[in-house]
């Protein structure tokens, strides 16, 4: 290693071809690529060994300068690299918490570190923190050697602006420090404020010089400061909150200070409940936001959480709001029919207590990618006249983009809250729906959204005119074409707005109306060009049955895998992933290739269903992966679709084989076409072909 400077900056380290990639924000081959192709790319410092070593501070003004990165976010990344790379011999868990504490210390006394020894420094946090609520323990493990590391702590404040910037970021970037446990509770920012907005804190803080906001779970308080940041100046936040983990009680301790929120060690309190509350319920939280920690689905218990729930239910006062974020599993999900969990579940629903559920995308945690997340929305009533109603809302097929952030809050803020009339809002995403039907119902608590009545006196009339538009154009093209072409008529028209009647693809499994064929687990070298069976996986769905594609030997299929099972003409097939897809296999006696499944309409079910029916509803029904998601939202078995009478399932059944006749001769003569296309200009190209005129 090389020696430090005199005085050592963050301008002497160095840094890795991976921590460059990390830096600009691209993969690794491509920082090889701008070194091999750009001159002015800075040259190595040390050569020696597979790991060529650069300036980082060379590196940073070459981002600069090449307009690869801004200059004030480069500044920043460039301390986060230092301080992961100069740590003092410190773990990585120890040197964030001396890290905020030094930044913590600044932003109480407002002296710089730079020049100051570490007995200095413990002078000064003895001063501010004598009884060791949030930073003294942290100042007095700071090491004796420790120069680089304060001027680096200061130079992180002015290139953040200020002491808050600087915290925020190096809690930010906590993964890049290598404590996975304190990066993997870190929530999406979006989620965060949509959580924050939920509350209607910063409304509420508009008319009231102080508002008091908790959090049970509190955590590092990635859900509080969101919300903090919402209020305006003129009101002073009370903040009560608590986590098991006396690590992160501290930081967030360290944390609210530097935000400029004064507190105690009974504000935030080390243990799994907040502080004692008063009898007063004027003390009662006018805010709660929290999560249900993280726990594996095996050791989930669906009672705890909701409990939990109801825990915090009843510290909310009549006009207190708590926004709570925990497994969809048992906020949203599937409950076993009369089971004590979903009775629980059914008497918070019915209490008045429950005011929103919104199911969200996957991604929500990202160092939990596979954790599927929701939202309870809690705001007691008792005289409104929605009592024993629920908005219902589920995102999770969609992107929680700053729109859709907004949109929910706006259907959730002015449905029953004071000062709003709902009859006089149109809603986004959320459908209002009366607990006992949904209770009733059983299975996942998500419910169709009907057209507000701006779209069914503007958007279903114009979707009416649109079909018929299409129909007319269908017919007038057969006619131009003279090609035997059956006449489209849908016969479609505006209906009244009803909730259809839906069951789930594992109820019609349970009740025999279908079955389920599960795709076999096949070795790719079994698999070729020719054999006897066709093979249908992920990447074959949607291609004609025409088309060449992977087979198997009979014999192969026989002698290796006994337990496959062919499908039979009209199984419908499904997959999850890659993205939702679904195709009815026409010809049958095809092998089904894991992960693809097989849906078989039974004979008792073909009066309600067939297989062009199903098809369809399943692909109108399919619930797409978001993205920072590694699974679809929900399980084929947990897919609903409408239960439609005999007369509507024949008439839909014509239309549709009336459009897949009419859809087939359209394919062909594309294909016609493109072929037509490609041999013209690979003929003119080589010169084989030419036009005469």
């Amino acid at each position: 290693m090389l020696d430090s400077p005199a005085v050592p900056t963050r301008d002497s380290l160095l840094m890795s071809m991976a921590d460059i990639a990390q830096l600009a924000g691209v993969r690794r081959p491509v920082v090889t690529t701008w070194r091999r192709r750009y001159a002015d790319f800075p040259a190595a410092v040390f050569e020696g060994g597979a790991k060529p070593l650069f300036s980082a501070r060379e590196v940073c003004d070459w981002l600069v300068r090449t307009g690869r990165a801004e200059q004030d976010s480069v500044e920043l990344d460039l301390c986060l690299h230092a301080f992961s790379t100069v740590g003092e011999g410190l773990p990585p868990r120890d040197l964030i918490a001396v890290v905020t504490s030094l930044v913590c210390l600044v932003a109480v006394d407002g002296e710089p570190l730079a020049d100051a020894t570490p007995h200095e420094l413990r002078d000064r946090a003895e001063e501010l923190d004598p009884e060791d609520m949030f930073l003294l323990t942290e100042i007095r493990s700071l090491p004796e050697s420790s120069r680089l590391l304060l001027s680096l702590v200061d130079e992180l404040i002015e290139a953040a602006w200020g002491v808050p910037g600087a915290f925020e970021h190096l809690l930010t970037g906590r993964g890049r420090f290598g404590v996975r446990d304190l990066a993997a509770c870190r929530p999406e920012p979006e989620l965060s404020l949509l959580v924050a907005k939920l509350t209607g804190a910063a409304e509420r803080a508009g008319h009231s010089a102080s508002l008091t906001v908790a959090d049970p779970a509190a955590g590092a308080g990635d859900l509080l400061i969101p919300l903090l940041g919402l209020l305006p100046e003129s009101c002073a936040p009370v903040v009560r909150a608590a986590d098991s983990d006396a690590y992160l009680a501290r930081l967030l301790r360290r944390r609210l200070i530097v935000h400029g929120v004064p507190i105690d060690d009974q504000d935030v309190s080390i243990g799994l409940e907040l502080a004692e509350e008063s009898e007063d319920t004027a003390e009662a939280p006018d805010a709660i936001v929290t999560q249900i920690p993280y726990q594996p689905a095996e050791n989930r218990s669906a009672m705890a959480v909701l409990d939990r729930i109801d825990d915090i239910a009843v510290r909310l006062a009549e006009s207190s709001t708590g926004v709570v974020w925990g497994p969809a599993d048992v906020l949203t999900g599937p409950l076993s029919r009369y089971s004590p969990e979903e009775r629980a579940r059914a008497k918070l629903l019915a209490s008045g207590l429950v005011e929103a559920v919104i199911r969200l995308p996957g991604g929500m945690l990202p160092f939990r990618p596979g954790y599927e997340t929701a939202l309870w929305v809690l705001s007691p009533v008792r005289r409104s006249p929605l009592r024993g109603r629920v908005l219902v809302a589920d995102v999770s097929n969609a992107q929680l983009t700053t729109a859709v952030v907004d949109a929910l809050v706006t259907d959730v803020v002015t449905w029953r809250r004071a000062g709003h009339r709902p009859v006089e809002h149109t809603r986004t995403h959320c459908a209002e729906v009366e607990v006992a039907d949904l209770v009733e119902a059983g299975g996942p608590l998500v419910v169709p959204r009907l057209p507000t009545v701006r779209e069914r006196r503007t958007e279903v009339p114009r979707t009416v005119a649109r079909v018929a538009e299409l129909e007319s154009t269908l017919a007038r093209l057969a006619d131009a074409r003279q090609t035997r072409r059956p006449r489209v008529r849908t016969g479609m028209v505006q209906a009244q707005p009803t909730v259809p009647e839906l069951a789930s693809i594992g109820s019609l499994i349970k009740a025999g109306t279908v079955s389920m064929v599960r795709g076999a687990r096949l070795d790719p070298r079994d698999i070729g060009a020719q054999g006897t069976h066709r093979v249908i996986g992920p990447e074959d769905l949607g291609s004609s049955n025409a088309v060449p594609g992977r087979w198997i030997d009979r014999a192969v299929l026989a002698q290796r895998y006994p337990r496959a099972t062919l499908t039979e003409p009209g199984d419908v097939l499904v997959t999850l992933s890659p993205v939702p897809t679904v195709m009815v296999d026409d010809d049958g006696f095809s092998v089904v290739e894991f992960p693809v499944r097989a849906l078989r309409i039974s004979a008792k079910g073909r009066a309600r269903l067939t297989p062009r029916l199903l098809a369809a509803l399943l692909t109108a029904a399919a619930a797409h992966r978001s993205d920072g998601a590694v699974r679809a939202p929900r399980r084929l078995e947990e897919w609903r679709i409408p239960v439609l009478d005999v007369q509507t399932v024949r008439e839909t059944d014509r239309m549709l084989a009336t459009l897949a006749e009419r859809r087939a001769i359209a394919q062909q003569e594309l294909a016609a076409v493109d072929a037509l296309t490609e041999i013209a200009v690979t003929g003119l190209t080589n010169g084989t072909l030419t036009i005469q005129p």
